[in-house]
Order: structure tokens, then C-alpha cells, then sequence
């Protein structure tokens, strides 16, 4: 039913976004198609200027990547340099309102570094630094690929071929179109104008915001730790403070969030007690990106397939390793097996699938973690869990991994829902949620 279209010589790829999606995917097609054999162009769509400072130039995002991603990339011949990693994250500190705990990395593979997805915020000079996605931009462009600084605002049919146009001025003729936009942009409704059934991801709103410190105080104050916070409050579900060279980006998520949010979760007590002694925290960068929590259920068409942010990726956390794979498997597919229908449906789609289903087990461990912040009971007898697996030095530390695991991103939801269930992790929990019933917090009973 499907013809089988394939990229030959002289074959025309047009990317739409130059995000690290559409990065990673011109990366591996251009590797791919040279292993082949084959003479293709491919044409990355991208007006943001990655370099500049502040909104204009960043992709909006926490900005974490996992030292196992890191080392992935450096096999596929992707080295980060150190002007583009700038923190080494080692540990995890959990704050609740019954107190804190640090986790350690369980091992070196699974700790995360930070990076700046723009030019950093607005005014942070004297440092080196490197955009993470310039970066990438640079590398696909190494590897062949052209940039072109404009923005594709429309895509038609012609011979049953993709026609791209900006400010409708026909700009290119294209066997194949890559949709790795963001969801922050407009250019989702260019896909769906396409009429092959794409429709926007569903989307909830999170607020990241940029502050200014010196590096004793953000040595002093948060270390080499990211800093989680699990707090009781209807309109806060999660917070997260990561510090990077001289500045910390405060992410959070919840429902109804707006600038006042950011204001009222630095002015809640827990979080208050772990920032520098200053009454205001003026952000020098902040926004409210929209972020992926249901994919779309068409994705890919003849001579045309959506990734990333745009299509499936994973539910708030590691989105720089869901562009990775995503990218990849859709270079795969263009390249080895064809730009029809079929080709991606049986190829690209395992992939894609694979995520929407991971992300049915990530919306039940948040949801379940909803339900720890606000019960006190739960909530103390965790933290007694992993308090007691972080003072032995040996043995299995089961609760840590799992929130670590789970926060960073280093596993697959599913993975960390079924070490949920170990029986001993489970009856430790039980124990000191007891304990934590009939004692007090010093071990004295009521």
C-alpha cells in the first residue's frame, strides 16, 4: 500500500530545528549515508542564535546531562569539552519540610553534569563557557551539514514532495522532513497544517529561572549537589536547584505556574534555610517553557517524521538523552530503510513507542510521589530509609538508588518502579514508618 521510498544520490533532507534532536539526527544521517555510499544534503532550519546570552539564545530547559549520556557520545565521536560540561553533579540533597537528606551518586557511571543551552544567562561574562546546542550545531555542520538562519513557516505538497517556505518564498523542495522543533515555537502548527495527522503534544507548564552568585558562595551553599525539593504545597509539585559555574537554575514544577510561583517557592522556609542570607532573589533569565506529557499519536508520514520535543520524549526528566536516541533511530530509519510510512511505523516507531509506554510508569511514580510529600508519615519514613542506607558503607542502598535514579533520569521509569517493589526496601519502609509513628523524632516514645 506503501511505495518504497528511499533517500538516493542527490537526496534532500530539511531539518526543522536545530535543536539537539535535529542535531543528532543530521549527525547520524550524514555518518549513516557516508557509510553507504550515498551523496545526501541535509539542511538544518534554525534562526535562534545559540550563542547569545539570556532568552534569545537558550532552548529553555534545566539543562542536565548523565555522565553515561556524556560517554555514549564520546564513542560515537561526540567529546563534550569542559567549556561546554560545567559541573559535575555527585550528589543529590532532598529537602522536605521534616528535614533534609544527601544522597551520593551510587556510582561514577551514574552522575550528570550541567550545561548551558544558549550563551548562558544575561550578564554572566569572564568565564568560559559554550553553548550545549552551538556545540551540537557545530558538529552536524562539521560532519556536512548546511545551517540556514531562517524560520520555515509553512509546508505544502507538490508531487507529492514537501515544499518549505518562509515569509512564502519557496525555499526548498525536500525528500524528507525532520520535525525537531521545540515547544516553545509556533512551528508545530506548520506540522499540522501538513494534514497527515500530527497534532501538538499535550503540555504542562514548569518556570526555570537563572541566579547570580559568586563561586564561594555556591561552593558554600550548594556544592556539587542538586538540590530536590519535596514540599506540601497544592501548586509546587516538585522543585530543583542546580548549581552551574557562578550561576543556579531553579527549576520547578506544578500546576498554575506563573513568575509569582517562583517568588512564592523562595519564599517557603525550607528553601529559604539553604540560600544565601539575601531578602529578594532577582532572576537574571527566567521563563516558562511548556513541557511534553502525552505525544502525539501520529508522528510520521511518507517523507515526513517528528521527534523530540515535538513527538516522544521523556516526562520531565533527561531530555538531552530522549534527543539522542530519538534523533538516531530516526537517521536510522531515513537512511537504512526508507522515508515512507511503513519504514518509520516499523522502525522509528519501537523507539518512539518505547518511550510513550516508559512514560506511563513515570506519570505513576510522580503521582506516587504526590502522595509521599504530603503525608507526613511516608514522607519521614523515607527519609529515615535513606538516611540509614547513606550512614553504612556497605550493602545495598535501595531507596537511594531509586530516588536518585528517578530524579536524574539515569534509568528507565520502569526500571525504578519494579526496584519499588523489593520486598526489602519495602519492609524497611514499613519499619521506620512505625518507628516514626510511636517515636519521636529523637527515638523517645509518645
Amino acid at each position: 500500500m506503501h511505495s518504497p521510498l528511499t533517500l538516493e544520490d542527490g537526496a534532500r533532507i530539511a531539518v526543522v530545528g536545530g535543536g539537539p534532536t535535529g542535531t543528532f539526527f543530521s549527525i547520524f544521517a550524514l555518518k549513516m549515508a557516508r557509510m553507504m555510499g550515498k551523496e545526501i544534503t541535509v539542511t538544518i532550519f534554525e534562526p535562534k542564535d545559540f550563542t547569545r546570552e539570556g532568552p534569545a539564545g537558550c532552548n529553555r530547559c534545566g539543562g542536565l546531562i548523565s555522565e553515561i549520556l556524556i560517554q555514549t557520545l564520546a564513542l560515537e565521536g561526540i567529546v563534550l569539552p569542559g567549556s561546554v560540561v560545567q559541573k559535575g553533579i555527585d550528589s543529590f540533597m532532598l529537602h522536605t519540610d521534616h528535614g533534609s537528606t544527601l544522597i551520593q551518586t551510587p556510582s561514577h557511571e551514574r552522575t550528570i553534569a550541567t550545561v548551558y543551552r544558549g550563551g548562558g544567562p544575561r550578564g554572566k561574562t569572564g568565564e568560559e563557557k559554550e553553548s550545549f546546542d552551538q556545540y551540537l550545531l557545530d558538529r552536524a555542520i562539521h560532519e556536512g551539514a548546511l545551517h540556514e538562519p531562517v524560520k520555515i513557516d509553512r509546508i505544502q505538497y507538490a508531487n507529492k514532495q514537501p515544499v518549505l517556505f518562509s515569509r512564502n518564498t519557496e525555499i526548498m523542495h525536500a525528500d524528507l522532513v525532520v520535525g525537531a522543533f521545540g515547544l516553545n515555537s509556533t512551528t508545530a502548527e506548520v506540522f499540522e497544517d501538513m494534514e497527515f495527522g500530527y497534532t501538538r503534544p499535550k503540555t504542562t507548564t514548569g518556570a526555570v529561572a537563572e541566579f547570580f552568585f559568586d563561586h564561594e558562595t555556591i561552593a558554600t551553599h550548594f556544592g556539587h549537589s542538586i538540590h530536590s525539593f519535596l514540599l506540601p504545597y497544592k501548586n509546587i509539585r516538585l522543585g530543583a536547584i542546580i548549581p552551574k559555574g557562578n550561576y543556579v537554575t531553579a527549576c520547578i514544577l506544578g500546576t498554575d505556574i506563573r513568575k509569582k510561583t517562583v517568588d512564592d517557592f523562595f519564599s517557603l522556609p525550607t528553601v529559604r534555610n539553604i540560600m544565601p542570607d539575601r531578602g529578594i532573589y532577582d532572576p537574571g533569565c527566567f521563563c516558562l517553557p511548556k513541557l511534553n506529557v502525552a505525544a502525539p499519536r501520529t508522528a510520521f508520514d511518507d517523507r515526513v517524521v517528528v521527534c523530540g520535543d515535538a513527538g516522544s520524549t521523556r516526562l520531565y526528566k533527561d531530555g538531552l538523552g530522549a534527543a539522542y536516541y530519538m534523533g538516531k533511530a530516526a537517521a536510522n530509519t531515513a537512511i537504512l530503510h526508507g522515508v515512507h510510512r511503513q519504514a518509520f511505523r516499523d522502525n522509528f516507531y519501537t523507539t518512539y513507542r518505547n518511550t510513550v509506554v516508559d512514560n506511563f510508569f513515570g506519570k505513576y511514580l510522580f503521582l506516587v510521589t504526590d502522595i509521599y510529600r504530603r503525608n507526613k508519615v511516608l514522607l519521614k519514613g523515607m527519609l529515615s530509609v535513606i538516611q540509614n542506607e547513606q550512614g553504612r558503607a556497605g550493602g545495598k542502598k535501595l531507596m537511594s538508588s531509586m530516588i536518585w535514579d528517578m530524579f536524574t533520569g539515569n534509568k528507565k521509569f520502569k526500571e525504578v518502579v519494579l526496584s519499588a517493589f523489593d520486598c526489602r526496601l519495602l519492609l524497611g519502609l514499613c519499619k521506620h514508618c512505625i518507628t516514626n509513628m510511636t517515636c519521636g523524632g529523637n527515638g523517645e516514645k509518645r
